[in-house]
């Protein structure tokens, strides 16, 4: 039976603690690095912005519905 992701990494981190200072260390560097990661706001890009001038330019603005619909990709559940 495969055991969920949770109870494996709940087991995995059980067994890390008997592991060296060093290698805890770099246990808690990687899991820092991916942590940071899912808080990142996405930055935008130069071509981006050069949409979203283009858009502005012809009167083509989002509307709240597409607005909404973006904020709701990147929002945590």
């Amino acid at each position: 039976m495969l055991m969920n992701m949770t109870q494996r990494l709940k087991e995995l981190m059980k067994r890390a603690e008997s592991w060296p200072a060093k290698e805890q260390e770099a246990l808690a560097d990687v899991m820092d690095d991916i942590e940071q990661r899912h808080d990142r706001i996405p930055e935008l890009t130069d071509d981006d912005w050069k949409v979203i001038d283009q858009r502005v330019a012809l009167g083509d603005i989002a509307t709240d519905e597409e607005v909404a619909a973006v904020f709701n990709r990147y929002r945590r559940a």
